[in-house]
């Protein structure tokens, strides 16, 4: 009789899969662009919903009417509280050389961080005259969730990349510490981005739910819900490739190049009669996103300018929204 065999599962692109920090990814790499703009925005998650649009994509149906899904986010503008100034060494590598923080702090920001009422705009000047050490420079902004239909209260408050020189980045961020941060000073329509969130969380699973592992036959061992070999008697450790049980969702993961399909100030064009289940209903600016995004509604959903595509398609052109 043959030897029953069946190859691994479960992608090791994955590993680790361990819990994310905090409720709202954090985001390490920024497209390299010398446009002078904020690199990314974010949102809280409502639900899907489907469009009906023309198909400007090469293929079959090109030129026709076709049904797509979107994921809608609702994203009031983004305040920016700071900015943060970098210098770096080729021994210790990035470091942060200092802050400064805007006179005029929303109220709700203090829910978030203890950042002092005054501020701290001395900085800025000391940031200026040392401006040939600098080599990097971000953006400290806030989200504003009192605007919107999600019940949270806390603000979710994070670094926001910029392009362009470092002089360029030092002149944008002190006329923008204090001011808001439209979509469209972003992206615009038609456009790819990157999305960024923490997928729902599934508590401890075992392997066959957490890899997909085939359960083991009858008599095999005393336990069938495992696997089956995790290794060699000597050396008497397990390599991290053997899928185990453990934590299992509540990731930070990363989607390329999804097309952002429509942008508006008008809820009403996408409100959903009685609201949207687990959420509510949508008060502000709002985002359709081609496709799914990670995470449940009312998560934090941050979005990037696309690291792998620099390219428009063109504006969507969206006949109906299904509501």
């Amino acid at each position: 009789m043959a030897d029953k065999n069946r190859s691994r599962s479960g992608s090791l692109g994955f590993k680790p899969k361990t819990r994310a920090e905090r409720i709202y990814p954090d985001v390490r790499t920024w497209e390299d662009t010398d446009e002078l703009k904020p690199l990314g925005y974010a949102g809280y998650k409502v639900g899907m919903t489907r469009v009906l649009t023309i198909d400007d994509t090469e293929g079959a149906t090109q030129g026709q009417e076709v049904a797509e899904p979107v994921t809608i986010l609702e994203a009031p503008p983004l305040r920016v509280y700071g900015a943060r100034f970098y210098t770096e060494d080729r021994n210790s590598g990035k470091q942060v050389f200092t802050e400064a923080w805007t006179e005029s702090p929303a109220p709700e920001l203090q829910r978030a961080t203890d950042i002092p009422k005054e501020g701290n705009m001395d900085n800025l000047e000391k940031a200026k005259e040392n401006s040939e050490d600098l080599s990097d420079v971000k953006l400290l902004v806030h989200t504003q969730p009192q605007e919107a239909g999600v019940s949270k209260k806390k603000p979710a408050n994070f670094e926001l990349g910029l392009g362009g020189s470092v002089e360029e980045k030092l002149e944008y961020a002190e006329e923008m510490i204090g001011k808001q941060i439209e979509f469209s000073d972003v992206f615009e329509e038609g456009e790819y981005s990157d999305v960024i969130g923490v997928t729902k969380g599934k508590g401890v699973e075992g392997p066959v739910q957490r890899y997909g592992i085939k359960t083991l036959d009858h008599k095999t061992q005393k336990k069938v819900r495992k696997a089956g070999n995790v290794g060699p008697w000597h050396p008497d450790q397990l390599s991290w490739r053997i899928p185990l049980p453990g934590q299992q969702g509540y990731n930070n993961r990363t989607e390329h190049n999804k097309r952002i399909m429509s942008h508006s100030q008008n809820p009403d064009t996408v409100q959903r009669e009685g609201g949207f289940s687990g959420y509510g209903e949508v008060e502000t600016n709002y985002i359709l996103v081609k496709g799914s995004v990670p995470g449940p509604s009312e998560r934090l959903i941050r979005l990037r300018t696309a690291l792998r595509s620099d390219e428009n398609p063109g504006n969507p052109e969206i006949t109906h929204i299904e509501k």
